[in-house]
């Protein structure tokens, strides 16, 4: 039999063990736990940190090219008027007839339909045009409607029809775009 002071003894051991295993368990643990979480947390937030800072340069840098951006959009709200403004759409075709040596004749305009162009939704003004002038002159002539004058113009359809002297006489469909009712 046991002497009294080594029960004691063996079951204060026991009781300290116990308490270890418990306080482990139960306390430390979960203490480690959530200093496992917070380094997460503080990993994915320093990720987070590192992407927004690149977002950011990348916005810094465009910030710079701000003006460029800001007469680019004057340039693409001048492509797109309110209105049709048939009459000045008329001059401007005149016009980039006259600087590259067509001359625009035979124009009719249709009526306005509703279209949806890169999500937005604007009227179309259906144009039959026919110029005449040197062969050579058809390339600048389409390039100026295209991509000089001011106003968005799509050429739908296009006949060409040259003689034997050099000289050509077009025929477009074009669509012209404005941006609200008439």
């Amino acid at each position: 039999m046991m002497r009294p002071e080594r029960l004691w003894l063996l079951g204060g051991a026991f009781g300290a063990l116990l308490l270890l295993v418990f306080t482990y368990f139960f306390v430390i643990q979960p203490k480690y736990q959530k200093a496992d979480d917070l380094r997460g947390i503080a990993d994915d937030t320093t990720t987070e940190v590192t992407r927004l800072r690149s977002v950011i340069a990348g916005l810094d840098e465009q910030n710079q090219h701000i003006a460029e951006y800001r007469k680019e959009q004057a340039a693409n709200l001048a492509a797109l008027p309110q209105t049709d403004s048939v009459a000045a759409l008329l001059r401007e075709l005149q016009t980039a007839g006259e600087l590259t040596g067509v001359t625009v004749s035979g124009v009719s305009v249709g009526g306005a339909a509703e279209v949806t162009v890169g999500g937005q939704k604007v009227q179309a003004l259906p144009i039959s045009l026919t110029a005449a002038g040197p062969a050579a002159k058809v390339n600048p002539f389409l390039d100026q409607l295209q991509k000089v004058q001011p106003r968005a113009l799509l050429i739908g359809s296009l006949n060409v029809a040259t003689t034997s002297a050099g000289k050509a006489t077009l025929t477009l469909t074009v669509q012209a775009f404005y941006a609200g009712g008439k």
